[in-house]
């Protein structure tokens, strides 16, 4: 299958500095695309590459170019949303050479799916097996997760599932006690473009009932748990305890977004 770039043409997919991308991360480059290098990309990442929407709420215009996000995310060491953040390491995966492309996700709240292309995710394939990549959902998994129906895996100190359904499609579940399992988001294995997400990325943006126009977020996971700051909260969860502190005024969530976040 030939890539596609940003526009969707197929063409050679634009070039970033994988280098500079793996500096950004704390990762290594090795010789050839595996599971445990897969591994090791994705939690480094969801480590040091922050979910955030700071630019929503500064004016700031998203724009879906991938030499766009990388100069955001790589050079200028910010964060991001699934689109940007999802859609860059699809091109850093593909330039190191894994075999991946990009899906859509419906995200489950209040009781029902959400729009078509909300979120935007990762396949990666290795021989017969196929594994789901996710680093810009906010709060999810540490370690790609192997897509086969029915199977519990385990992720730090919580638990997910993934479900097929009637229509070939396929659930994301979390569970914080392996048996209480909730539905984060319903997706299918067919390759999507980023192109094809422009039109959710602009709504997220521009729509008074994006969820992401509510207010700021910021967050990372640690070694421990997650650290996120809000307009008026800074939550830190260590081992699935939180501890939330009062966020006062702008100057105060300026102060912990330098000290936690680096920005």
């Amino acid at each position: 299958m030939a890539p596609f770039d940003s526009l969707g043409n197929q063409s050679k997919l634009p070039k970033i500095d994988v280098d500079q991308y793996l500096q950004r991360i704390k990762c290594q480059r090795e010789r050839v695309p595996n599971l445990r290098y897969l591994k090791a990309l994705h939690k480094n990442h969801v480590l040091h590459v922050p979910f955030e929407n700071l630019d929503i709420h500064l004016g700031n215009q998203i724009i879906l170019d991938v030499k766009k996000i990388y100069t955001k995310v790589i050079l200028n060491k910010r964060g991001g949303f699934c689109f940007e953040l999802n859609g860059l390491f699809y091109h850093l995966l593909s330039q190191l050479g894994f075999t991946c492309h990009l899906i859509s996700a419906q995200v489950y709240k209040d009781g029902d799916w959400g729009l078509p292309f909300e979120h935007a995710a990762i396949l990666v394939y290795f021989e017969d097996q196929v594994y789901l990549v996710d680093v810009g959902f906010g709060d999810l998994f540490l370690q790609p997760k192997l897509l086969q129906p029915g199977l519990v895996q385990m992720d730090f100190n919580r638990y997910f599932r993934i479900d097929k359904t009637i229509d070939d499609e396929y659930v994301l579940r979390l569970s914080e006690n392996s048996i209480d399992f909730e539905e984060k988001y319903l997706f299918s294995d067919k390759e999507r473009q980023l192109i094809e997400f422009i039109d959710m990325c602009d709504y997220h943006q521009t729509h008074e009932n994006s969820h992401f126009r509510k207010k700021k977020i910021i967050t990372r996971a640690t070694s421990t748990g997650r650290i996120t700051l809000t307009d008026s909260k800074l939550i830190t969860t260590i081992a699935g305890k939180k501890e939330e502190q009062n966020i006062l005024n702008f100057d105060e969530f300026r102060v912990k977004l330098k000290e936690y976040f680096g920005m």
